[in-house]
């Protein structure tokens, strides 16, 4: 550091100082300026050039300021100390003196200009402010990930290469995120630290200041010997031999007594997140409320995301709450004061002494203090004459000092755009909340990739428990995020925009009517879609995947062809349709019907027209089984009668019960398959049809019932086969091959009322019985056995011969089949 002139109140020096021949060009002759607790200090320099460079002007008046601007300057202040001067010390020094020495104040020159001409002398005037107001010129966006304040403050200020110590106590839990929102670097930090409750100055020495942090009224030294106790002397009392103060002023004031804060956490939404304290002054009306809303809730969106440890946000939230409580108490007792002490530094602590009122005489901090100091002349010698003016702010050591909460976090004032962002080797990166990653547009540093912010919140239009509408962002779209409160440490995505590399679903303007949804499969390039076509007389719903090409379509049915949009027309009504396999499942009953119900007037279910031809089915059914049994063709309440009642069960379980208020549509209290069409059914396959039923099969027609094959027709009947007709007779007829008739148990009865015909137009007739045949005829009969041929008859046996003749015996054995034996297996049904 360059020499002083100790013998001056004042001395400057500065590596870009202008000297002359070694000497220095400028000398100060006043200084002032103000370093208040938690604020950047501002001092004024009004420097002179000397005397002996009064013969030239072109030096003194051409200074170059521009050198100037951005050095460290530094002024000394000297001071005397307590006491007197002690005889036999050398020279003028006052080393005799308590306390006695410097007190240094450096800042960096921030502006410099040339002021007047003075006399021989030429003036000029430096603004000195700290490096941290260097931080004030700048303005940024970024995001803070993960850290604390002191961690932010330390990424913040390593760009300036200035000292900081920190005198701290506290442990600052971490952020999920904090964003300095287009703030200057000392907006945000201090913005930060207020809400923290810590506080900064500055303290010099060694031609260098350098920045202090606080968050403790404990962390504050006393001054040295000379302003560690100072006393107060109102003016016109008896003068005393050191500095002291001449005007005090205590100040009460009423302040806000109580504070009360809430914030809400969505991962733990019934959480009472409310935090509250109090601490009013002893004064009337001291029980206001300041209110307002936290900032400690941290739902977990950190890089550890929902596997982390959450914050203790009650914890938090009290000591939040705490520091704005002490930021406004402490400003209920301040003392207000001036004096000529040189050395009164801020951030330093003294005790008044001798004032008047007692309970002034204590410990205070010094919170603000403004020094002017002017000399008379320009250099001086023993006795040499300044003035000095010292205006202070204290506070009692008693009470906690907390900065003012003057900085607000600035709100967001719209969406933002940003990129949905994540790992290189996926489509989409999200958690259990459906949260994702973003890069906003505006952030210079954060990688492309799931590191480039904390977990963000998606919006929906409809979100319950576990239902709802799901859209999850994909990596590399394009969002709209919005912040909760315009706060910008809370962003939420509300929104997804076109550009170039995100496209619309369907190709614009040629696909303007269409509206809807379409999806992309996951690393296979196929969709999914749920579209509107509002095409004016050609309206069209479909749902569909390229998985198979299956698809719903309803009303003018058109194709939709991925982003190409609307295609050829397939057809009106609705399309179900599938490469794949296509399944139909009704829990409780299924109507397919084309009974007309124009403009979907009626419920659901209505089946009327269905139960009513139902019904007379039942009674086609019962009528023609009654005849039947009335001509034995079959068992009274018996046989087909089992068939007539299970149609009843079939008809009333499909007609349901009573309409109630609870069940107005009763239809189906069975899980019944219905077909009806009041035109026809119709069935065909390639290959073969199977009808199964466990129980009865029932076919009822008002008209014919014609069953064609091209090959055969085969029945196989485990118990009774019956047939019965009621007018016109049965026809059996085989145009070729035999007709075989066998009862392989039991009787083959063959009635008629009227003439019995047996006919062989071509052959014979062959009659052949095992023990005998018999012929009756009006009571008169032939037995063929072998026993023999006898007759039997009450009137005329006449015999009508050419010859007749006898001969010896001969028997003509026949041939009969053989039928099988044994119990036949049988395949019952089962249900499972």
């Amino acid at each position: 550091m360059p020499d002083f002139l100790q013998s001056r109140t004042l001395a400057v020096a500065g590596a870009a100082l202008p000297v002359f021949n070694g000497k220095p060009v400028l000398v100060p002759a006043r200084l002032s300026g103000t370093e208040t607790l938690g604020e950047l200090f501002c001092y004024t320099l009004e420097l002179k050039t000397i005397d002996m460079l009064a013969f030239s002007p072109s030096i003194t008046a051409n200074v170059d300021l521009d050198k100037l601007i951005g050095t460290e300057v530094t002024v000394l202040v000297q001071i005397e100390g307590i006491g007197i001067f002690v005889p036999g010390m050398p020279g003028n020094t006052g080393t005799g003196n308590i306390g006695a020495g410097t007190r240094e104040i450096t800042g960096l020159v921030t502006s410099a200009r040339f002021v007047r001409e003075e006399g021989r002398a030429m003036v000029y005037e430096l603004t000195l402010r700290p490096w941290l107001w260097l931080a004030t010129k700048n303005q940024d966006c970024r995001l803070f990930q993960d850290m604390d304040v002191m961690e932010i403050t330390d990424a913040v200020l390593s760009a300036y290469m200035f000292p900081v110590e920190k005198w701290l106590v506290g442990n600052y839990p971490r952020r999920d995120i904090q964003r300095q929102n287009w703030e200057s670097d000392f907006g945000f930090v201090c913005r930060l630290w207020q809400e923290w409750g810590i506080y900064f100055w500055f303290e010099h020495g060694n031609g260098h200041h350098r920045l202090i942090l606080c968050d403790s009224i404990g962390a504050h030294r006393p001054h040295g010997e000379a302003y560690r106790a100072i006393q107060y002397k109102a003016p016109g009392a008896k003068r005393i031999d050191q500095e002291h103060i001449h005007e005090l002023s205590v100040e009460n004031h009423l302040t806000t007594g109580r504070a009360t804060s809430v914030d809400y956490d969505y991962t733990t939404p019934r959480a009472d997140l409310t935090s509250r304290d109090e601490d009013p002054r002893d004064t009337s009306h001291a029980g206001q409320e300041h209110y307002g809303w936290g900032d400690y809730a941290q739902p977990q969106a950190g890089v550890s995301g929902l596997s982390g440890e959450h914050n203790d946000a009650q914890r938090e939230a009290d000591y939040l709450v705490r520091v704005r409580m002490d930021a406004l108490r402490c400003a209920g007792l301040r003392v207000k004061g001036t004096g000529n002490m040189r050395g009164l530094v801020t951030g330093q602590t003294f005790t008044l002494e001798h004032h008047p009122q007692h309970a002034a005489n204590r410990e205070y901090l010094v919170v603000s203090s403004a020094l002017t100091i002017e000399e008379v002349a320009q250099a001086s010698g023993v006795g040499q004459h300044y003035r000095c003016t010292t205006e202070f702010e204290i506070q009692p050591t008693s009470e906690m000092f907390r900065p003012a909460q003057t900085l607000t976090k600035p709100r967001t004032s719209g969406p933002e755009y940003a990129i949905v962002t994540g790992p290189a080797d996926q489509e989409i990166w999200t958690d259990a909340y459906g949260r994702v990653k973003v890069r906003f547009l505006w952030d210079r540093s954060a990688a492309r990739d799931h590191t480039s912010s904390c977990w963000v919140r998606v919006s929906s239009p409809w979100q319950g428990n576990q239902f709802g509408a799901t859209h999850l962002p994909r990596i590399g779209q394009e969002v709209l995020v919005e912040h909760i409160h315009g706060d910008p440490d809370l962003p939420v995505v509300t929104g997804r925009v076109v550009n170039a590399f995100n496209q619309p679903a369907w190709a614009l303007p040629d696909n303007q009517a269409l509206s809807g949804f379409r999806s992309r499969g996951l690393k296979c390039g196929q969709s999914n879609h749920f579209v509107q076509d509002d095409t004016s007389g050609e309206i069209q719903t479909q749902l569909s995947s390229d998985y198979g090409t299956s698809q719903l379509s309803l009303g003018f049915v058109r194709r939709i062809l991925g982003n190409k949009g609307r295609q050829d027309a397939r057809g009106k009504g609705f399309d179900l349709r599938t490469d794949l396999w296509g399944v139909v499942r009704a829990a409780m009953g299924l109507l397919i019907t084309t009974e007309a119900r124009n403009g979907a007037q009626s419920h659901a279910k209505d089946m009327g027209e269905t139960v009513q031809r139902l019904t007379q089915a039942r009674d086609i059914h019962v009528s023609l089984t009654r005849l039947a049994q009335k001509h034995d063709a079959q068992q009274a309440d018996a046989d087909q009668s089992e068939v007539t009642n299970a149609i009843k069960a079939q008809n009333d379980a499909i007609r349901g019960g009573t309409p109630t208020s609870d069940d107005p549509h009763p239809e189906m209290s069975t899980p019944h398959v219905v077909v009806a069409s009041p035109a026809g059914i119709e069935t065909t396959t390639a290959g073969s049809t199977h009808i199964a039923s466990d129980e009865n099969l029932a076919l009822t027609t008002g008209g014919h019932v014609g069953i064609a094959a091209r090959k055969s027709l085969y029945a196989s009947v485990a118990e009774a086969f019956s047939l019965f007709v009621h007018k016109l007779g049965i026809k059996l007829v085989a145009a070729s091959g035999k007709v075989r008739i066998e009862a392989q148990g039991d009787n083959v009865e063959i009635v008629a009322k009227k003439v019995l015909e047996l006919m062989s137009t071509t052959d014979w007739i062959n009659v052949t019985a095992k023990h005998g045949i018999r012929l009756n005829g009006g009571g008169t009969e032939l037995e063929i056995s072998p026993k023999g041929i006898l007759g039997f008859t009450d009137g005329q046996f006449l015999v009508h011969a050419d010859d007749h003749a006898t001969d010896a015996p001969q028997s003509k054995p026949a041939d009969f089949p053989s039928f099988p034996s044994g119990k036949v297996n049988q395949a019952f049904p089962f249900s499972l």
